[in-house]
């Protein structure tokens, strides 16, 4: 064994006088096509270089591009919705929200979303986006992690990691283009090129794809206490396109995302608050500019040096009105109106080094060093009262500019001890701006103890990192004194987690795959909303007041006969809040997926997918509302592929999402959920309404 930060452990299935095999390009993989058997899979996510999904240090799934189409799925969030242990929720501002394993976040930040192993997130919240914000038709597959990884990747990598792996040259050789439409106005197009091209005898990669997508969406019924409905659209609109060229070692890639969607809350006091939320009154746009290079050095059997930059930025501005109390004076009235534009724009930049290398026999070492900084451009919200031109000033909402910054390094030994025995571990020490250094361990046992077995044991920490709107935002006060919103706290910690995790997989025959995984996590310095009485923060302000414990499960099995297949997996969580015992929020303690597919013919597919869900946790916390627990309500999405029609050329998919029209709600966010009226009405007694029956039709054409 290796010390290193005080622990390195790992493993490989070498045998124990072999020379560890020299590390693959951490992001450019075989075709997942050329492997025959789920568990030879190749992930970079795990370690940050290809290895199989048996090696891997994590509990590891892939959703390769033809399980999405299979599948039917449309975005991201689909993609996760049919993991054991993940929940899809809502916010209130319209945006998809995964929460692993009991672990819930209102921005989305608590799992870190790779792009090609690139951090995708905005600078404000750190959110990470899984909606149509990115196009799947672009994704040769999906990496996903149930379980810490700030060991390797730091913030947000907090319960789960998902790398999102795009088309390369190498794995699509040529191009093709799509075309859907469905329900609610969906409708898209995309083009997707990627392939290898010799220029004077030098071999290039070359990759481009654009998505143009227009959604109206059922969105959330909007329920004015009680009186009537008035049924709400949820509109998107998104453009994406992006390059990539890579020459030898070099490579560099441009994406460009623009993304629009409408702003709903639950509940309005009237019907014309309703009517201004429309895709150009109440509406929140998202601009941003991703660019990213790397250069590879081969340094032979030792291993490769990778120095490499990446730069975003982040421009989202909003705006939204609403009616304010309306004022009589005898016969005649006049409304009073706000109106909010907000500017939020910031600038993300990373830079670092980082190697894999064979330093001795049985050994891979992963290891890296490198700075993260965030630079807040703008960050404010300008209010317009009763028509006026003129902004009030001084802004209630707003931040300095500034800069936040993260310096770190890192660490990771994989060991085979022996052919049937690998050890796994490592650190990484990241030095905050603000909150100064923290130290995030893993370590790592793998077992085969026999070829039908496999046995791993690993534990792991990881942090949030209080994001700019928590630490930076300063606001206003009202006429008497009080916080008009939530105050930021310069002196935040940040959030922290230590899981541990055990995963079996058995294989008894080739065709039949069973697995069954635990883990058990305590979370500590949980940012929250807190009230009191800080001379400098007021009465409402961000600190670490919260904790929870989550343990759990997870049983999967997956049999294939001849021309059907059958995966089906159950999750059970027990989440529970430290401070008052209470089982965490909206989070279901029960869920389970199921799939069966049927391949009757070589260039036909067609699968039933169902999704259960128990009840969700909400009347321990609604003692004043006095609201029932969320409902359980199961679903099914019904998926048809064809293949090699038009001589090979062409393939059509058709999906039927939510088949038995089921009603199905996300909760009232939490800190809506006990609000009462004046006569003690709950103020949002009605839960946030989710997608009736919807069918897509896609074609696309292979060039």
């Amino acid at each position: 064994m290796l010390l290193f930060g005080g622990l390195v452990l790992t493993l490989s299935l070498a045998g124990p006088g072999a020379r560890a095999a020299a590390p693959r390009d951490p992001f450019a993989e075989p075709d997942e096509s050329q492997l025959f058997r789920a568990e030879q899979e190749l992930v970079t996510v795990a370690s940050r270089y290809a290895q199989t999904v048996r090696q891997a240090p994590s509990i590891v799934t892939v959703v390769t591009a033809g399980d999405i189409r299979r599948a039917g799925h449309r975005t991201l969030s689909d993609v996760l919705r049919s993991l054991p242990g993940i929940y899809i929720s809502v916010s209130k501002e319209s945006r998809g929200l995964a929460w692993f394993r009991g672990t819930t976040s209102s921005d989305n930040n608590k799992f870190l979303l790779l792009v090609d192993g690139v951090p995708w997130y905005d600078g404000v919240y750190t959110h990470a986006w899984i909606d149509d914000y990115i196009p799947l038709d672009n994704v040769r597959q999906v990496e996903v992690i149930k379980g810490p990884g700030s060991a390797l990747y730091g913030t947000n990598a907090f319960s789960g990691v998902v790398n999102v792996v795009t088309w390369d040259g190498r794995s699509l050789g040529g191009g093709f283009v799509r075309t859907l439409a469905g329900s609610d106005g969906r409708f898209g197009a995309s083009a997707v090129y990627a392939d290898m091209v010799q220029a004077r005898g030098q071999e290039i990669e070359v990759r481009a794809y654009a998505r143009a997508l227009s959604f109206d969406g059922q969105g959330m019924d909007v329920v004015p206490r009680g009186r009537r409905n008035v049924s709400g659209l949820d509109p998107k609109r998104s453009i994406n396109g992006g390059m990539r060229l890579g020459i030898g070692g070099f490579s560099a890639s441009l994406d460009v995302v623009d993304y629009r969607h409408t702003y709903f809350t639950n509940e309005q006091d009237d019907a014309l608050d309703v009517i201004l939320q429309n895709p150009n009154n109440f509406a929140l746009s998202y601009h941003d500019l991703f660019f990213s290079t790397r250069y590879e050095v081969d340094l032979g059997t030792l291993g490769k040096v990778t120095p490499y930059l990446y730069s975003q930025r982040h421009d989202n501005p909003g705006s939204y009105a609403w009616f304010n109390d309306l004022p009589v004076d005898g016969s005649t009235a006049s409304w009073s109106t706000t109106t909010v534009e907000t500017v939020k724009d910031t600038a993300r930049h990373g830079v670092g080094v980082e190697a894999t290398l064979t330093p001795a026999l049985n050994h891979a070492v992963t290891t890296g060093v490198g700075m993260e900084a965030t630079h807040i451009l703008q960050l404010e919200d300008i209010y317009y009262v009763d028509r006026s031109h003129d902004p009030t000033t001084p802004s209630t909402f707003h931040a300095d500019p500034g800069w936040i910054t993260d310096a770190f390094v890192f660490a990771q030994d994989t060991w085979t001890a022996t052919y049937w025995m690998e050890l796994t571990g490592g650190a990484r020490v990241d030095y905050h701006s603000y909150f100064g250094p923290f130290v995030s361990p893993r370590a790592g046992i793998l077992l085969v103890p026999a070829d039908q077995m496999l046995i791993k044991l690993l534990y792991g920490r990881a942090f949030r990192a209080p994001n700019a709107r928590e630490l930076l935002v300063q606001v206003g006060t009202d006429g008497q004194g009080q916080n008009l919103f939530t105050n930021g706290n310069p002196a935040l910690l940040p959030e922290l987690t230590d899981t541990l995790e055990a995963e079996i997989t058995l294989t008894p025959e080739r065709d039949l795959e069973l697995r069954a995984a635990t883990f058990a996590s305590g979370i500590d310095q949980e940012i929250n909303k807190a009230t009191g009485n800080s001379p400098s923060l007021g009465d409402s302000y961000y600190a670490n007041v919260g904790g929870a414990l989550a343990v759990g499960g997870e049983l999967e099995g997956r049999v294939e006969r001849g021309p059907i297949e059958l995966q089906a997996s159950y999750a059970y969580t027990h989440a529970t809040d430290r401070e008052t015992g209470r089982p965490i929020y909206e989070f279901p303690a029960h869920m389970g997926h199921g799939r069966l597919a049927v391949h009757p013919v070589d260039l036909i597919s067609a699968s039933l997918l169902a999704d259960v869900y128990g009840p969700r946790p909400r009347a321990d916390w609604t003692p004043d509302s006095h609201l029932a627990e969320g409902p359980a309500f199961g679903l099914l999405t019904a998926a048809i592929t064809a293949d090699g029609l038009a001589h090979g050329r062409v393939s059509a998919d058709l999906a039927i999402h939510n088949l038995l029209d089921t009603a199905n709600t996300t909760l009232v966010p939490l800190e809506d959920a006990n609000l009462v009226s004046d006569d003690g009405t709950p103020k949002y007694p009605n839960d946030l309404a989710g997608e009736g029956r919807a069918v897509q039709l896609s074609i696309e054409v292979r060039m």
